[in-house]
């Protein structure tokens, strides 16, 4: 079972690497954050799979959950600011 976790593990890395490209050579802003949030998901599972090989689940998956979070709260703050805000002052 360690070495399916192992190779799923270099898989993610392999698909973070792809996204990297993403990143630095996309063709508009939206590719590019894309490319950072699939990043951010993908480091997520690198998280658990590492556990999983460590056999130490329960410590990564609270780390996990808390970059999960940053992630979420980050992808807000950016969604707003790109969004931009429309007030009408009539």
């Amino acid at each position: 079972m360690e070495l399916l976790f192992k190779i799923l593990l270099f898989g993610t890395i392999l698909t973070m690497a792809m996204m990297l490209v993403r990143v630095f050579r996309g063709p508009s802003v939206y590719d590019r954050l894309n490319g950072i949030f699939v990043i951010g998901v993908n480091v997520i599972l690198v998280i658990l799979l590492t556990g999983f090989i460590t056999e130490r689940v329960d410590m990564y998956v609270d780390i996990a959950l808390s970059y999960g979070v940053l992630g979420f709260l980050s992808t807000v703050i950016i969604a707003m600011f790109l969004g931009g805000s429309k007030k009408d002052d009539d």
